[in-house]
């Protein structure tokens, strides 16, 4: 399935994030376009931390591998900002493709790097050679590589249109902007971009149809553990009332 081509024909579509096997189960049975497994998510389950630059390209690979057999839906991985320099890029979007990656995302900070709400912005010339390198290491031709620019507050509008130009030209496939407010992203659809455009979601995100879709980075994941987490404590608490009586 070409994702980029069926989210034009549904707009406003969430990818969800997920970083655990039931979780991945779960989403299986509701059959979405496609499950971003995210590294931070992944970083939970694996170290109990909540920062995707804590794991290592092949922990993280292994993990994927696991996921991938347990849901036949589009996976999308984390590369991350390419795991170290646009050779290490290479090796790991080889790597995370022959792991069961059907698209993977690329981002724009310097290595290593950070879950935090604002992140450090690499050079034009670095992100660059990373695209570069990952398209490279791609062995199946349906595999795709998507951009994401999390620097708007340190390149603003101007710079994502510019960014968007030479990654297009250099074979990348759509980009997704990270931190963006709503005005932010209207200003940016007003115009076309040389891209297909997605953004990140919220709850509090407003949707607009000229965003070809939506990545869940983690949402509605937090949402669900802390609805588990309730629901284990009342138990708990249920149990130890009665063990007392």
């Amino acid at each position: 399935m070409n994702l980029l081509a069926e989210l034009t024909k549904h707009p406003n579509t969430i990818i969800p994030a997920a970083g655990d096997g039931s979780t991945i189960q779960f989403l299986a049975q509701m059959k979405p376009m496609a499950t971003y497994l995210s590294g931070q998510l992944a970083s939970q389950t694996l170290l109990a931390e909540n920062d995707e630059g804590l794991i290592s390209e092949s922990e993280y690979a292994k993990f994927l591998r696991d996921m991938r057999l347990k849901t036949p839906t589009t996976l999308i991985a984390d590369l991350q900002s390419g795991f170290g320099s646009p050779l290490n890029a290479y090796y790991a979007a080889q790597d995370l493709e022959r792991s069961g990656a059907d698209i993977l995302i690329l981002n724009d900070q310097p290595y290593p790097a950070h879950s935090q709400p604002h992140p450090a912005s690499t050079t034009a010339e670095d992100l660059l050679g990373k695209t570069r390198a990952a398209l490279d290491a791609f062995e199946n031709p349906a595999t795709q590589l998507w951009i994401k620019l999390e620097g708007i507050g340190n390149y603003g509008i101007d710079g994502i249109r510019q960014r968007a130009i030479y990654l297009a030209k250099a074979g990348a496939h759509a980009l997704i902007i990270d931190h963006a407010t709503t005005d932010q992203l209207r200003e940016l659809t007003s115009a076309p971009l040389a891209l297909p455009l997605l953004a990140t979601w919220t709850t509090k995100t407003e949707q607009l149809d000229q965003v070809s879709g939506w990545l869940d980075t983690g949402t509605l994941a937090k949402a669900a553990q802390e609805a588990h987490q309730a629901a284990y404590h009342s138990l708990l608490e249920g149990a130890l009332s009665h063990a007392k009586k």
